[in-house]
Order: structure tokens, then sequence, then C-alpha cells
């Protein structure tokens, strides 16, 4: 089939003009690790967005499954529940301490930890194939073709992708990033979005399924101040002038329960990409 378009090209050089993006493939432990403790205290109240997810994954109880970008287990967590095995892979230590004691709270030992980059994973040294392969917002490469072709290597039945679609965030998000970066730099903070892996993968031979759906994102809070404070330690470290962020907490945080915790509830336009091994051509 003639390619009018070499998609992962342009992933490439969008890719390339964010210093953030090229900043974090560098080493993106260091960036994780301090980012660890402030990611677990927003995406505590993920519970709706994380049930809606794992709706469309298909599991059986003797399945292993390997979650590439585990983060702290908002996934791999509940997933470890239902099956036999769970393989964590971060690149962060930090990110995977606070899995390692999600896991223990919710009684879990049948998980291993990985510290490492997918970048340099390889198949059948590193990670034995799993019978499914998850990559949940995890696909921030700057070859995004070779990892994709390696998730596909990893798996022995399907591969599940989840990523947006649309803008990276909301509306209301997306107005605080372009108060706080500007236009073009709330425009690198993000990455291209699902139609790029999905005709990657279309490409190679791997006509993947496809489901837009209204993901529902809870960040939980104690107080404003704790709010800006960790989206500002998440998105913007040297942040001088906080009004922007203030004002945004100020204005969508809200209590659904007297005394209960302040609570910002978004909606983002989310896709999952999915295939199932024996259904598709081989790599090529």
């Amino acid at each position: 089939m003639h390619r009018i378009i070499n998609w992962n090209e342009m992933w490439k050089a969008i890719h390339v003009a964010s210093p953030g993006r090229v900043k974090k493939d560098r080493d993106p432990a260091a960036i994780w690790d301090k980012k660890a403790g402030a990611y677990q205290k927003v995406t505590r109240g993920e519970k709706i967005g994380t049930e809606k997810d794992l709706e469309f994954i298909q599991l059986r109880p003797d399945d292993t499954v390997l979650d590439m970008g585990a983060g702290t287990g908002r996934l791999a967590v509940p997933i470890a529940g239902r099956v036999a095995h769970v393989t964590a892979l971060d690149a962060s230590g930090g990110m995977l301490r606070i899995l390692e004691e999600n896991m223990h709270k919710e009684g879990h030992s049948n998980y291993s930890c990985i510290r490492m980059k997918w970048e340099d994973v390889v198949i059948g040294r590193d990670i034995e194939p799993h019978d499914v392969v998850i990559a949940a917002f995890s696909l921030g490469f700057y070859d995004l073709a070779a990892a994709l072709f390696k998730l596909d290597a990893a798996a022995r039945r399907a591969v599940y992708l989840f990523w947006h679609a649309g803008e990276w965030r909301g509306k209301e998000e997306m107005d605080l990033y372009r108060a706080v970066f500007g236009e073009q730099g709330a425009l690198q903070k993000g990455y291209p979005d699902y139609i790029f892996p999905v005709n990657i993968l279309h490409d190679a031979g791997i006509y993947a399924n496809v489901r837009v759906y209204p993901a529902i994102w809870e960040t939980v809070h104690e107080s404003v101040d704790e709010a800006v404070e960790s989206w500002v330690t998440l998105h913007c470290p040297d942040l001088s002038d906080t009004t922007p962020v203030r004002e945004f907490f100020t204005r969508v945080l809200h209590r659904e329960e007297p005394g209960g915790p302040l609570v910002y509830r978004a909606v983002r336009p989310t896709a999952v990409i999915w295939w199932e091994k024996e259904n598709q051509h081989a790599w090529s």
C-alpha cells in the first residue's frame, strides 16, 4: 500500500519541538522520581476512570499481564486481583515504590516490578512475553513505532493502549495551560493524539480496534493550597506566579459532602486502542 504520510516521522518532528519532551527522554526517572508523591496525591481519587478503563481489557484468571509505564499502579493494582501475575514496568523507582505500597495495602503478592526505560528493554532478555500488554497514557516516546513494535512483541494474546483524543486535556485544563505557558507552550505540554498510533499500526499491518469515550478523571485535594502545590510540582516546578493556578482551583474544586475532600472532576475524550495477536499479520 502506498503511504502518503509517514506518521512516525511526523510524530518525531512534533516530539522534538518541545524542550520538555526532549528533557524527559534523557532521564525520565529523574523527572518522575521528584513528581511521584504529588502524582499519587492527585490520582488517589481516580476510581471512576480506572473502573471504566478496566471494562475494556479482557482478562482471564490465568493471565500474565505487563503494564508498561505502570506509574503508581492505577491499573496494575486492581488487575493483580484478577489475574495470575502482573509485571509493572516503569523508569521511575519513586513511582514503583508507591506501586508496591499500594499492592501491599490491597494484599497482592502476585506481581513483580522492573525499573527500566521501555526503550532499553529487550524482549526475551529483560522481559518474557506476557499474555496481555497494557500501556495507559505512557506512549510519550521519540520513536513511537519502535515502542509499539516492542509492545506487540511482548504480547502473546492482546495489546491495549489508552491515549487521549483531541487536545491533551479538557477545555478548562487547556485554558489553565495557556494561562501559565502561553499558546505555544501549552501545545508543547502534550502529545499528538490517538490517530498517530492508530495509523502507525495500520501501516505496519496491524488493524487495531478503536473506541473513543468520555473518560472521567477526578483529582482529590485537602485544600486549594495543596491542589496548587501538587499542580505546580507536576507541571511547572519553577513557576513563580501561581495566581492562574490558584484561580483555577478556587473555581473548580467542590466538596461532594460536608467535611469531605475537595474534588475536581474533568471529562477527557480518550481512545482505547486494542488488537488481538492471532487476528493480525506479523509486524513488517
